[in-house]
């Protein structure tokens, strides 16, 4: 019997033997329900000690892993302060905080670096792209010449191999041959500062016996990373350039060539064709003179025709030897005053009419052949004479300094030129009247023209018919000394 039952009996009605028969099956009744508490205790005390175990393990584990979790996240706000420091200061970051709301900040701050990396990587890969369309070889390398980037064009031509990283922390001067050694590659990158560069010419060998050797032009530039030096060197094919340089030299030699057979043909022109129609001209004057008392006028105008048409053609063979000159024929070059040179050039003239020729303002002293720029103002003036059809001829002449060039104009009141033929006046042999007309070789006007071009100028006209025209003409003033 339950011995805390048993006492309770003992103790009311004197032992067991003295409990009714039939209230034994009450008593035991209770010593089950006794012997049912007194396990529950007994299991419920096993259950309390065994949770108070496992729960002290665990909270021992989550002890420790806190601690490490609490090591991680304090090296891992180290890290994203000194990399992001701006981005931590903004999302108000502290290193000393502990909390939750620290906590997802750095991981806030984490997915925005790691977005930022990618967008990094494919600017990297975007830029890696564009080099390698880069028809030039591009390498760089460290101050001790080992190769850390080379696009594939420098890849396929130092190793004729298709990866780029198959030439990585190679070194330079070991496989590019026109670097020699390590002594010739410190010399040419030792001294150079940061975004100083060097150039050269070289022949490129490649390490591929396949590969045939070509012309580059290597330009080589100091930069520095993180406190480190590194250098680009990029090599650029110059075949093409050098035909380009041969072929001018060849072009240059020709013209040097055809140039004196034209001063060979000049010298022709000037001699044998001249000596004749002098000739010609003195032949027809003896005619004149010792037989026109025995020719009728037709005789006598076909004589003087021929004296006119005699003396055209020597002025015409002038013009073509003086357009070939300009730009062969180099004169000295002076100061010039041309409100001086406008007065001799009047002096000069032949005119059988009234003319009233005015500077309209003081002209500027430029440093120039006085020769050629006589020519250009004589004819224009000449011309502004020869063709006025008004009782009175007017010509003014003025100028503008437009800073680089000299721009000068030459104004009359003649009949004007219509706009069609304001292109047609300055090509070789136009004339827009009748050479019988107006005596006229029609390269006048082309001679000045060629001399203002080779002056780096050029020149126009403009017109009103019946009221006259303005010629302007520009000059260049960085004319060499």
């Amino acid at each position: 019997m339950n011995r805390l039952l048993a006492r309770q009996i003992r103790r009311h009605l004197g032992g067991i033997e003295n409990v009714p028969k039939h209230m034994m099956p009450l008593f035991e009744a209770i010593e089950r329900s006794y012997n049912h508490y007194e396990e529950d205790r007994i299991l419920i005390e096993r259950s309390l000690e065994i949770s108070s175990e496992e729960l002290n393990e665990s909270n021992t584990k989550i002890l420790e892993e806190a601690a490490k979790n609490k090591k991680v996240l304090e090296k891992l706000r180290e890290s994203l302060n000194t990399l992001l420091s701006l981005e931590a200061e903004e999302l108000q970051i502290k290193p000393n905080q502990e909390d939750a709301e620290d906590v997802l900040k750095l991981i806030e701050l984490i997915q925005i670096q790691s977005k930022r990396i990618k967008e990094v990587e494919e600017d990297i890969l975007l830029v890696r792209n564009f080099i390698n369309q880069s028809n030039d070889a591009i390498t760089v390398t460290n101050e001790d010449g080992f190769i850390v980037f080379a696009n594939e064009n420098a890849n396929n031509f130092l190793e004729g191999r298709d990866k780029s990283k198959e030439i990585f922390n190679l070194n330079i001067y070991n496989i590019d041959g026109h670097f020699q050694n390590k002594e010739y590659w410190v010399l040419l990158t030792s001294g150079l500062q940061e975004n100083e560069s060097i150039t050269l010419e070289a022949i490129q060998y490649a390490c591929n016996e396949k590969i045939a050797p070509i012309p580059v032009e290597i330009i080589i530039k100091a930069i520095n990373v993180n406190h480190k030096k590194y250098f680009i060197s990029v090599a650029r094919d110059i075949t093409v350039r050098i035909k380009a340089a041969a072929r001018q030299r060849e072009l240059i030699n020709s013209l040097k060539i055809a140039n004196e057979e034209l001063e060979n043909f000049a010298y022709i022109v000037s001699h044998d064709l001249k000596a004749p129609l002098r000739g010609i001209g003195s032949l027809t004057g003896w005619l004149t003179d010792d037989y026109a008392h025995l020719m009728d006028d037709d005789g006598k105008n076909h004589l003087k025709l021929l004296k006119v048409r005699v003396k055209r053609m020597h002025n015409l063979i002038e013009g073509i030897l003086q357009y070939s000159r300009i730009g062969r024929v180099v004169g000295n070059k002076n100061n010039l005053n041309l409100n001086r040179l406008i007065e001799e050039i009047e002096e000069m003239l032949d005119t059988r009419q009234n003319l009233n020729l005015t500077i309209l303002q003081l002209l500027p002293t430029i440093y120039n052949e006085e020769t050629p720029i006589r020519q250009i103002f004589q004819n224009l003036i000449s011309n502004a004479i020869k063709y006025n059809d008004k009782e009175t001829c007017i010509v003014d002449i003025d100028f503008k300094d437009l800073d680089t060039h000299w721009q000068f104009s030459v104004k009359d009141n003649g009949p004007g030129i219509d706009k069609k033929y304001h292109q047609k006046i300055f090509k070789i042999f136009q004339t827009l009247t009748s050479k019988d007309t107006f005596e006229s070789t029609g390269i006048g006007l082309t001679i000045i023209k060629k001399i203002i071009e080779y002056n780096k100028g050029k020149i126009w006209v403009e017109s009103e018919m019946g009221i006259g025209c303005t010629f302007f003409f520009t000059l260049a003033k960085n004319i060499q000394k």
